[in-house]
């Protein structure tokens, strides 16, 4: 096994001493350059390799690596020149055009393949939903179960539960839940998963509680999709209670949980929970600034801030923009003033929403023009941008610039 460069030196050393090369001798060692990210070398030895031994396996090796590298002109240039494009390549092509964006290109040549198989189909449907068009995705997914040649697989599936959730197509989401039962498919984890999260998601929590119950096995993200979809829809005493039958809680599962409580007003029980944690990192002290602050309590958020900060944890943009809104409230400018110079140190500045609630700190303290100065700086400003500033404009007597 190759672990390591000088280890692809030594095997390149063996491959060169080889007499009488073959097909797998030139996939091997071209894979072994693929995976060590020596595209230069892979594509010297491919171009060396006589094309009697290129085609299937080398060639689909640099296509796939060249793909999962992003470097998609150098993928179209290997698979053009393959000579026989069987299914793997082509499957590997059709994703690959679909993740360039060119979806034309992709169902062009998806249509052109004389054989498919579920690779193909399910990164052909990928392709339409990840470009916003819905409908043509679940279309094809009917063809393809309509023409019956090519089975759906869990992965299939669970392309299809993502963008039902996405699209909030509750209907269609359940109609292929129905078909997971007349499937010979095993319900596993990844496809429980999937279903959970889809309905919690939708907000359909009875749904999500009855495929969590018929799981034999269950993981981290079943338990946290569930409590994430109960504390998102206010059910934050139910989502407690699975939260507490949790086996393995991780910091997602707690940092839920103090969101819950934040949103029900209860600061005791998410400082309690905080400092039950046995680990935080920088979401979990976001989420509990964020509380103090959505709760009214200012000063106890700039606290709180300052305590990460002697933690050593690195704050992140949503930190800012919660402690900013903090000082925002207070109208603490000298306060508001050291935050926005640590956004500059930590090169968090240009964030949109540090922008945006620098412009909304600067505002409620009173300084309009250093306002419009960060928010001239934003190169796309969303509707909250023009919101605040307007507002901004308005809280302090500018209503023509307004």
């Amino acid at each position: 096994m190759i672990k390591n460069k000088f280890d692809l030196g030594k095997a390149y050393d063996f491959f060169c001493a080889i007499p009488e090369k073959n097909a797998v001798s030139y996939a091997t060692m071209i894979t072994g350059f693929v995976k060590a990210g020596m595209f230069d070398k892979a594509d010297r030895l491919y171009a060396e390799t006589p094309v009697k031994f290129r085609d299937p396996v080398a060639s689909n090796v640099l296509l796939s690596g060249y793909l999962r590298a992003g470097k998609f002109k150098e993928a179209v240039r290997v698979f053009e020149g393959i000579v026989v494009k069987e299914v793997v390549s082509c499957s590997s092509m059709v994703d690959g055009f679909c993740k360039m964006g060119k979806l034309v290109d992709a169902r062009s040549l998806f249509d052109r393949m004389t054989e498919k198989n579920v690779i193909t189909w399910t990164a052909m449907i990928d392709g339409y939903f990840k470009a916003g068009f819905f409908e043509d995705g679940f279309a094809l997914f009917l063809r393809m179960r309509r023409e019956g040649d090519v089975k759906v697989n869990a992965n299939t599936l669970a392309v299809m539960f993502k963008a039902c959730r996405d699209f909030v197509r509750h209907r269609e989401g359940s109609q292929i839940h129905g078909l997971v039962s007349r499937l010979p498919l095993e319900f596993d984890l990844f496809l429980g998963n999937s279903l959970i999260s889809m309905y919690s998601k939708l907000g359909y929590m009875s749904e999500a509680k009855a495929v969590f119950g018929v799981m034999k096995t269950k993981d981290s993200v079943s338990w946290n999709s569930l409590i994430t979809g109960l504390v998102q829809r206010g059910l934050v005493s139910e989502a407690y209670e699975l939260f507490e039958n949790m086996p393995n809680k991780d910091i997602l599962s707690w940092t839920d949980m103090i969101k819950g409580f934040s949103g029900k007003g209860e600061i005791s029980k998410c400082v309690e929970l905080f400092r039950m944690m046995p680990e935080k990192d920088d979401v979990t002290w976001t989420a509990m600034i964020s509380a103090f602050v959505s709760n009214g309590c200012y000063e106890k958020a700039l606290c709180w801030f300052h305590k990460m900060l002697r933690e050593e944890v690195c704050p992140n943009s949503f930190t800012f923009s919660s402690v900013l809104s903090a000082t925002a409230s207070l109208a603490a400018l000298v306060e508001g003033l050291q935050i926005h110079a640590r956004t500059l140190m930590m090169n968090m500045v240009y964030d949109l929403s540090v922008q945006n609630s620098l412009v909304s700190m600067y505002s409620k303290c009173g300084n309009t023009n250093d306002a419009y100065k960060i928010f001239s700086c934003i190169s796309e400003p969303n509707i909250v941008s023009y919101n605040t500033m307007i507002s901004g404009f308005s809280y302090n007597g500018f209503g023509k610039d307004a």
